[in-house]
Formats: structure tokens, C-alpha cells, sequence
């Protein structure tokens, strides 16, 4: 009998590092996708970042304000694949710099709101990136960069204006829009959804929407495969009218709860009132 192949140990945690409580694991095969997940009240030092350096990790989740601008000189040079931040003293600047990392496939941000205009050039036509999830405006310039196959916006993410930036993307395969504690996302969002050749599954949740005013054009779509609807308003007899539509597209829809659309309803009314 052969011995099975075992991963190797975890490197030991650098001294520098253990006051913050981190965490290492290998992602993928075994042995690689070094993982680090680090969080810091505070910038991480020069001597923390040398001890991260010693690691040779390849992927990085940063919480708290570990990661900010200063930070960003010591991330390049380790060219990871993947990098996930959790509120941060990140500026437009800063976020730039990803357009340095030639490895990088994967970037989420979450609770950061803040746009970063400044790194449109970097992010905009990133030729690795293929996958991004945000909560915000902070680093949506990465929604144009060519070879995205996988985007998750949520709360404020998934707002029409957003989605708009989508149009005609030539790789984008799979979509979810999650705006959870507003109206942003709308109707007028499919008039761009419907442009997206290689969108294969589209994910909406917590919205209000309606045949006539947008889900009509997702006929369009020559590889939509997988549609579903997570607590979403619709009539049965638009629903039955797309069904119509995409007769090969599997479709699934759960009901928005009434007390849900209250609010919708109330975000709606505000944000109709703010445009006039």
C-alpha cells in the first residue's frame, strides 16, 4: 500500500505576529495557498511585515486597520493571488498599488465605503483579476478589469449605478447582487445585466422588480443558465411571463417578506424624494 500524500506542517508563527492572534492554513492542494489571516487595531509595523515576508504567504485576509497605505510597499513584493480586507486606512493610493501585484486573481473589501478614484488606472485594466466582492464605492474600479469572471456587490455594491460599469463585460460569468438595507438596486439595472454575453448564473437578492421594467431583457442573455431570486418581490404573473422566457434557465425564487418590503418601500420613497 502507498502512504498517502500528507500536507506538510504549518510554518511556526513568527514572535513579532502572536500578539495579534493570527491564523495560517493552506488553500487549494496540498501544501499550497499559504493563508494568512491577521487582524490589528492598528497599521502593522515594519518588523510584523518582515515577519509576514518570512511566511512567504500567498493569500491575505487583513481585518481592523492592519493594512493601510505604508502597508501596501511591504504587500507588493510578496505577489499574492489573493487579498481580502476588512475595513482598513486604505486611500485611493493605496488601493492603486494592486495594479502591481501580477498574481492577483481574487480582491474583496468589505466594510469600506470610501471611492478610491485614484486607482481607476490600476484597477480598471488589471490583467489577472477574476474575481471581486465589495460593499461600497472602495475599489469598484476593479469591475471593468477584463478577465473578471465572478462578482458579488452587496449592500450599497449593489447599486444600479454599480452594475451600470458591467455593460458588455466580455468574461463576467457569475453575478450576485445582495443589497441588503436599501433600494439601490432597481429595474434599470437589467437594461445592463442584459449585455453580459458569458453571464451563465445571476443571483439577485432583497429587491423589488417587475417584467416590464427589466427582467423582459434577460432574454438576451445567450448563456444564462441559473436564475435565482432570494427574497425578492415579483408578481406571479411576470414571473410566469420570464418563465416563459428562459425555458432552459433554472429558475428559483423565494418571496420577499412582508415586513422587508415596509422597508423597501420606505428606502424607495427617500430615495425617489433625494433625486427630485
Amino acid at each position: 500500500m502507498h502512504a498517502q500524500n500528507k500536507a506538510p506542517a504549518l510554518p511556526e508563527m513568527p514572535e513579532a505576529l502572536k500578539n495579534l492572534k493570527p491564523t495560517l492554513s493552506f488553500y487549494g492542494a496540498p501544501g499550497t495557498g499559504l493563508t494568512l489571516n491577521v487582524t490589528s487595531p492598528q497599521p502593522l509595523t515594519p518588523v510584523q511585515w518582515e515577519a509576514i515576508t518570512s511566511l512567504h504567504p500567498k493569500r491575505f485576509f487583513f481585518s481592523g486597520d492592519a493594512l493601510d497605505d505604508a502597508g501596501m510597499s511591504k504587500l507588493v513584493p510578496l505577489d499574492p493571488t489573493f487579498v481580502y480586507v476588512n475595513k482598513s486606512l486604505l486611500t485611493g493610493v493605496g488601493v492603486a498599488r494592486f495594479g502591481e501585484m501580477k498574481s492577483l486573481t481574487g480582491l474583496a473589501t468589505l466594510h469600506i465605503v470610501k471611492p478610491t478614484p485614484e486607482a481607476k488606472e490600476a484597477l480598471s485594466n488589471h490583467p489577472t483579476i477574476e474575481s471581486f466582492s465589495s460593499d461600497g464605492a472602495f475599489a469598484t474600479e476593479a469591475l471593468t478589469a477584463p478577465h473578471l469572471r465572478t462578482v458579488d456587490l452587496k449592500h450599497g455594491a449593489a447599486d444600479d449605478k454599480f452594475v451600470a460599469l458591467l455593460a458588455n463585460h466580455p468574461a463576467l460569468e457569475t453575478l450576485r447582487l445582495w443589497p441588503k438595507g436599501g433600494a439601490w438596486l432597481t429595474d434599470a439595472a437589467f437594461k445592463h445585466l442584459s449585455t453580459i454575453p458569458k453571464l451563465k448564473k445571476l443571483t439577485v437578492d432583497l429587491s423589488v422588480l417587475t417584467y416590464d421594467g427589466g427582467l423582459n431583457l434577460l432574454k438576451k442573455l445567450p448563456n444564462l443558465a441559473t436564475l435565482d431570486f432570494h427574497e425578492v418581490a415579483i408578481s406571479e404573473g411576470d414571473l410566469a411571463k420570464l418563465k416563459a422566457d428562459l425555458p432552459k434557465v433554472k429558475i428559483t425564487v423565494t418571496p420577499m417578506l412582508p415586513e422587508y418590503r415596509i422597508q423597501w418601500d420606505g428606502w424607495a420613497a427617500k430615495l425617489s424624494g433625494a433625486k427630485k
